[in-house]
């Protein structure tokens, strides 16, 4: 009996001892599980440590996959307003990242005289998209959302804002002064300018035309302007959708010829192919940057009442227009403007592509006579 008493002890206490064996290497593996998730592979680091703006700023803005002039612009814009809240790019980012510092440097885009309201929102949501970009990146240091009361900054009243400006001859020739070898680099820029300096048609109409957009019609050569692929063409209005004659002086220069060449690299079916798409595939929204760029370095610059851009040409067209004689319910019907003549020509204004035609061609930019001969030797070489 007593042996079989000291056995039954000493068993219970063996138990006793396998089941805290148990109990304590569930919890080393429950340790070691939670260290491991918090491991990189190749990484010492057992716990990140707090970055500095510098660093995720870099790691904010290689996420992003636009053009590569847009991240750019986007750093140097976000490093601007860090540097006038009193910030440098080495202090760590919880200095960045808080209610009080996200409202100072809002409040300082509100306080900016030199540039408009849409504007100052775009920055601002430069600025915000940086800081909900550390929620995601640094989860374990993140989590508060310091966006909730932050000031808003209204949109620029339309009554305010810059009108688009035509560019006057001067600024017209040293848009296409071929010794600036610009369209050289950007022949596609240079048609889509063309196309707007003859039609009068908007950016997003020019360079989201695809190669069945241009076809023979009653004997002329025309484009259609149509809004016929969702989310690629948009079109402002219904009279926005248009059959335009090819003026004489495009085909003359090799506008036709050109699009032939490029046909053959076409993989959609999309003349401006490089300009209307993205890196990613996607609309790109900033289509005529480049040419942006160009009119600043070439001395062509905004002001608060002038505002120089690709829908100068818009401009330019329907002022040549009228110079040059051309009747007002056809300028309309070319430009895609709804007709503000008369109710009779208005209901009668459903013209003949050789009608149009005939009136187009009254059109002329004798400014640019020396310059159009030029390009049109330099462009025969270009594909």
């Amino acid at each position: 009996m007593i042996g079989n008493k000291t056995t039954n002890v000493k068993e219970t206490q063996i138990y006793q001892i396998v089941q805290k064996l148990y109990q304590q290497q569930q919890a080393l593996f429950k340790l070691i599980d939670n260290i491991s998730k918090q491991i990189k592979p190749g990484c010492s680091q057992i716990i990140k440590p707090p970055p500095t703006i510098g660093s995720a700023l870099n790691r904010f803005i290689s996420k992003d996959k636009q053009n590569s002039e847009e991240p750019h612009r986007k750093y140097n814009v976000i490093c601007k307003y860090i540097t006038a809240v009193g910030l440098k790019l080495d202090d760590k980012y919880n200095k960045f990242h808080n209610e009080a510092t996200l409202s100072n440097i809002i409040n300082a885009i509100i306080a900016r005289t030199d540039i408009k309201g849409n504007q100052k929102i775009r920055h601002a949501r430069w600025i915000t998209s940086f800081a909900k970009f550390a929620v995601f990146a640094y989860p374990d240091l993140y989590k508060t959302d310091v966006l909730v009361g932050l000031p808003l900054i209204e949109k620029t009243p339309k009554s305010e804002r810059q009108p688009h400006t035509p560019y006057t001859d001067l600024q017209l020739k040293r848009i296409f002064d071929p010794s600036r070898k610009f369209f050289c680099k950007y022949p596609d820029l240079y048609w889509g300018c063309m196309i707007a300096l003859f039609t009068g048609a908007r950016k997003n109409a020019v360079f989201t035309l695809q190669y069945k957009d241009i076809f023979f019609k009653d004997g002329f050569w025309c484009i259609n302007f149509i809004q016929d692929c969702p989310g690629i063409k948009k079109l402002k209005t219904e009279d926005s959708e248009r059959i335009v004659p090819i003026h004489s002086t495009l085909i003359k220069m090799g506008f036709l010829d050109y699009i032939k060449r490029k046909m053959h690299d076409s993989n959609n079916g999309f003349i401006f192919e490089k300009i209307c798409f993205n890196a990613m595939g996607n609309l790109n929204s900033h289509m005529v940057r480049n040419f942006f760029y160009f009119l600043e370095r070439i001395g062509i610059r905004n002001f608060e009442s002038v505002r120089y851009d690709f829908h100068s040409f818009r401009k330019n067209a329907n002022i040549a227009m009228e110079k040059c004689g051309m009747i007002r319910s056809y300028i309309d019907k070319i430009i895609g403007w709804q007709s503000r003549g008369s109710e009779g020509e208005r209901s009668y204004s459903n013209y003949t592509i050789k009608q149009l035609s005939d009136q187009l061609e009254l059109l002329h930019y004798n400014c640019l006579k020396k310059e159009f001969k030029q390009w049109k030797k330099i462009m025969a070489t270009i594909c």
